[in-house]
């Protein structure tokens, strides 16, 4: 019997900010972007009171909470406690699978010893908050399924144990991959329950939703057999992207084309930090009336390279634009570590430069140094 267990920081962004401003604590706070068309990234308890949520616009969270501190908060600040509290993990056991920057999950099959799992989760829960003075809450559970279910119902700054038939009287809502689509569908079909999917067979899931059917088949069960595959053997990103929303709707190349050079900066240093480079540049962007669009450009070798990736952005944002839009990004896809790249018979870059540029952003800022084409004018 695998124990597994799911580590989730609570209001991650809030709680660290809060160590940087004392006097945050105990107010509504939203964390979100630097202009009010974006959304929240992260919101106090004291916030969700009001009806605030993550994802939800700014301007929204503003009139819900008129009185919350909005932060833009700092992914460098974030990132440097998530380095600190995977330390502290992985002093318990080597099986860490971080999903996100606030959350991972761990194997303690073989490290449990004589104690328990939840002895362990309470080790790792003082520990945690000792070493960075940030709370966790801890899901126990068979399998990752479970534990990620777990941690939820832990919420805030506790431990939760769930086994297969703990659930049955949660909404379906709550299972992997059931989105809003997939909600109104069971809806129509007399489903609200976690036991109401379980009446029906295998083959009538899958008749109704493919595939995805028969794997909700398992999950409703609470069958999962993935395994948590430490950090360092984890399959690489499918993508990596970026996006910015405009403080107002753009639409002359020169009020847009500085932007998508910065995004373009941006994803190829996170390209090269993990050793990654990209065929296909996708360029995505978000109309007035809030309809998203994306063209894609193959190119004709793997890159890291902002000017290559800029000039296949430039290049579709040029014939694709020709109305306002609120939003523009780019993503690199089509991905290969450095084993699958072809050199470059003609040495086209210093790494060296490339490496010190680099160091020089990750500690003093993306602006610290950049190409003249990510200035506006």
């Amino acid at each position: 019997m695998r124990s597994i267990l799911h580590i989730d920081m609570d209001t991650y962004f809030v709680s660290v900010e809060r160590l940087s401003f004392p006097w945050l604590e105990g107010k509504p706070v939203i964390v979100g972007g630097r202009t009010l068309r974006s959304v929240v990234a992260s919101c106090s308890y004291e916030a969700r009171a009001f009806g605030v949520r993550s994802g939800m616009p700014i301007v929204k969270a503003m009139r819900l909470a008129p009185g919350a501190a909005i932060i833009s908060g700092s992914h460098g600040s974030y990132a440097s406690y998530t380095r600190r509290i995977l330390e502290i993990l992985l002093s318990f056991s080597p099986i860490l699978d971080p999903a996100s920057i606030d959350e991972a999950f761990m194997d303690i099959t073989s490290v449990i010893g004589n104690g328990s799992p939840r002895e362990m989760a309470l080790r790792i829960q003082k520990d945690i908050l000792e070493g960075t003075g940030l709370w966790a809450s801890v899901g126990i559970a068979r399998n990752r399924f479970l534990a990620k279910m777990a941690s939820g119902e832990a919420k805030p700054r506790g431990i939760a144990e769930l086994k297969p038939d703990d659930i049955v009287d949660f909404p379906v809502g709550r299972i992997w991959g059931v989105g809003p689509a997939t909600q109104r569908r069971f809806l129509s079909l007399g489903i609200e329950r976690i036991a109401d999917l379980r009446q029906f067979t295998r083959q009538q899931l899958r008749g109704i939703l493919g595939k995805h059917g028969e794997s909700l088949y398992l999950l409703c069960r609470g069958i999962d057999d993935s395994p948590v595959v430490p950090g360092d053997l984890a399959r690489q990103p499918l993508s990596i992207s970026n996006e910015h929303t405009f403080s107002t709707d753009v639409m002359k190349p020169d009020e847009y084309l500085p932007v998508l050079a910065m995004m373009s900066q941006k994803v190829a240093r996170r390209a090269r930090d993990k050793g990654l480079a990209g065929s296909t540049v996708t360029l995505k962007y978000r109309l007035s009336n809030m309809q998203r669009r994306s063209r894609a450009r193959l190119l004709a070798e793997y890159t890291d390279n902002a000017r290559t990736i800029y000039t296949a952005a430039r290049s579709l944002a040029r014939l694709a634009i020709n109305s306002r839009i609120r939003l523009i990004g780019v993503c690199l896809t089509s991905l290969t570590d450095e084993s699958g790249r072809q050199l470059e018979i003609f040495g086209g870059r210093n790494e060296k430069v490339i490496m010190a540029i680099d160091h020089i952003r990750y500690r003093y800022g993306e602006k610290a140094v950049t190409g003249g084409r990510t200035i506006v004018s």
